[in-house]
Parts: C-alpha cells; sequence; structure tokens
C-alpha cells in the first residue's frame, strides 16, 4: 500500500493524516451532500468542477477504508511521512504547508458566494425566460386546439343544419299533398252526400263554399309556415358566409392568428 496516496486521502477529505475513522466517515458523507451535482447550475463550471471533486472524494475513501481494514489504528508503520518532514520546516513553512491541503467546507462557501453569482445568476434568468416561455406555447397550443375544434364545429354545424333544412322542405311537400288530396276527398264525399253527416242537407253551391273557406285557411297557415322557414333560410345563409368568411378572409385570419399568439389588444 502506497502511503503517499492515503495521506493524500486524508488531505482530501479536509482531514489532517491519522484522522479516526468515524471522522472520515463523517467527512466523507458531507462531501457526498456538498458536491453533489445537483445543487450547482446545469452545465455551469461550478457543477463540473463539484463532479470532479465528487469523483476524488470517493477515490479517496476507498483508499482510506482499505487503510484502515489494514491498519486499525490508523497509523502506517513507520509513522505519517508529511508529519516527519513538518518538524523539521520552519514554523512559516508548516503555516504554508497546511494552507496548501484542500479546505473542503471553504471551498463549498466560496461557490456559494462566488459561483451563483455569475453562473447561477445566469441560470435563474434562463430558467425565467424558459418557464416563461414554456406558459406561453402551452397558451398558445391551447388556443390553436380551440381555433381548430371551433372551425370544425362551425362547418359540421352549418352542414347538419342544411341538411336539416333539405329534409324539412321535402317533408313538408309530401305532408302539404297529403293534406290537398285529403281535402279534394272531402269536398267529394260531401258533395255526393249533401253533407248529410252534418245533419242538414246542403246544396253543392253550400259545400263548394265552405271547402273554398277551409282551401284558404289552409293555404294562409302554409304561408305562414313558409315565411318561418325563409326566416330560418336566411339566418343560415348567414351564418354559411359567417363560416366562409372566417375561413377566406385575410382580416379574419390576422385576428386569430394574432390572438392564438397573444398578441391581439
Amino acid at each position: 500500500m502506497n502511503y503517499d496516496d492515503v495521506e493524500a486521502a486524508f488531505r482530501l477529505m479536509g482531514l489532517e493524516p491519522g484522522a479516526p475513522l468515524e471522522e472520515v466517515k463523517a467527512a466523507y458523507k458531507f462531501s457526498l451532500q456538498a458536491f453533489h451535482p445537483d445543487k450547482y447550475p446545469a452545465e455551469s463550471a461550478a457543477q463540473k468542477m463539484a463532479t470532479e471533486k465528487l469523483i476524488a472524494v470517493k477515490d479517496g475513501y476507498e483508499i482510506l477504508t482499505a487503510f484502515f481494514a489494514e491498519h486499525p489504528t490508523g497509523e502506517p508503520p513507520e509513522g505519517w511521512r508529511t508529519k516527519q518532514s513538518q518538524q523539521q520546516e520552519r514554523p512559516g513553512q508548516t503555516k504554508a504547508s497546511s494552507e496548501d491541503s484542500t479546505d473542503w467546507q471553504s471551498w463549498e462557501k466560496g461557490q456559494e458566494t462566488k459561483a451563483p453569482d455569475n453562473d447561477l445568476h445566469a441560470w435563474e434568468q434562463r430558467e425565467v425566460e424558459r418557464q416563461k416561455e414554456v406558459k406561453a406555447g402551452h397558451g398558445r397550443d391551447q388556443r390553436q386546439k380551440l381555433v381548430t375544434y371551433g372551425k370544425v364545429a362551425l362547418v359540421i354545424m352549418c352542414l347538419a343544419l342544411w341538411s336539416g333544412k333539405f329534409s324539412n322542405n321535402t317533408y313538408e311537400r309530401v305532408k302539404r299533398q297529403q293534406q290537398a288530396n285529403l281535402l279534394m276527398e272531402k269536398a267529394q264525399y260531401r258533395q255526393s252526400t249533401h253533407d248529410a253527416a252534418s245533419g242538414y242537407y246542403k246544396t253543392d253551391a253550400q259545400i263548394h263554399d265552405e271547402i273554398d273557406q277551409e282551401a284558404e285557411r289552409m293555404k294562409a297557415q302554409w304561408m305562414q309556415e313558409d315565411m318561418g322557414r325563409w326566416f330560418g333560410v336566411l339566418m343560415l345563409i348567414a351564418m354559411s358566409g359567417g363560416t366562409v368568411w372566417v375561413f377566406r378572409s385575410k382580416k379574419a385570419k390576422d385576428f386569430i392568428d394574432s390572438w392564438v399568439d397573444g398578441t391581439s389588444k
């Protein structure tokens, strides 16, 4: 086992060589939390540095666990080389050597105060813009779907109304023909019996006048129904014209596009 690597692993954890195993485990746990990449902005320099440090810490922890398995006391047979050399150095040199060791807590604090000032701030700004774009895009998609469904529903409604109009016209023609035939049969029967079913004898002229009056009432009813149907036709034509305008007019297209994009006033 290379004890220089073991000594470097202690320094990597921010510990002095020979620190007990409990402190090594605590330092390792702290490093896992402090240098987890998810704590730093994605694709930032801070995240890249933290990832490299975390890999180094994991490798160092493996070296230390193997060392303590072989040396439970935490001391190599010949002692720590760095401590021996430090005893022979001047106090100023010892202080400088101690400062060269990695202080992970200070490094993390530096990342929290320096890196976020640049990378994190820029990432937050990008995230805010991205959220705005996502919301705007989601709203635009919803409005575009609403427009599409509205157009489809408008076309289906027009087709259904025109279809119902033609079907109703056919039904009305058949119904009126049946009413006219029934009136003619009724007139022939009353003339042949001189309206005996009423209990009074009536001449052909009287029966003819009554049939004419009934026919006039029937025609008046038909004219009233026709006026209502013509009003419905005009409304249907207006609705169809509006549908064509929505699909063909540039002004309507520009208005709908501006509403979908959220730029309409």
